[in-house]
């Protein structure tokens, strides 16, 4: 093992070895017995932060705070029969909360799939006019066919050289 493959084990892992992979244990166990010191050293200061991030705690929300968001919470589905509202469960189709979201938002069935037909769509025009354009230079030279687009108030010139 290399000091730098033990300082990237070291920043990932921590300090104790046991949370290192298998493999690697023991190889950096004799790099630490023979190593430089400035290994032993960075590896006692990983075990600081390793023990500050063991002892941090997350303390959980008090009972006014989770009173508050209960209440704040609007009562969405009712009971068909009683029209009470059910805890935990989901509106229904014909809930205001569920008519009051937009299209785009996927309030019904139709138009979330909308979409992708609408992608497929823009992207067939886009080929279309991508393949007017290349093939709209194929033609012959615009030198060649004017004899072709000549209209009555075209001013061309005449040839009277075969009669």
């Amino acid at each position: 093992m290399t000091p730098e493959r033990f300082h990237v084990l070291l920043d990932a892992c921590g300090a104790d070895l046991r949370r290192w992979p298998e493999a690697e244990r023991d190889a950096a166990r004799e790099l630490l017995a023979t190593g430089p010191s400035a290994l032993r050293a960075a590896c006692a200061e990983a075990a600081l932060l390793d023990r500050s991030l063991d002892a941090y705690e997350v303390i959980g929300p008090d009972a006014a705070l989770i009173e508050r968001i209960a209440a704040a919470a609007p009562a969405l589905a009712t009971d068909a029969a009683s029209s009470e509202p059910i805890a935990g469960a989901l509106p229904s189709a014909a809930s205001p909360a569920r008519r009051a979201r937009p299209w785009w938002q996927g309030a019904g069935f139709f138009w979330p799939r909308a979409g992708w037909a609408l992608t497929g769509l823009a992207g067939a025009i886009a080929g279309a006019m991508v393949v007017s354009v290349v093939l709209g230079d194929a033609g012959p030279a615009a030198a060649t066919d004017w004899q072709k687009r000549a209209t009555a108030f075209t001013d061309r010139g005449v040839d009277w050289s075969e009669e």
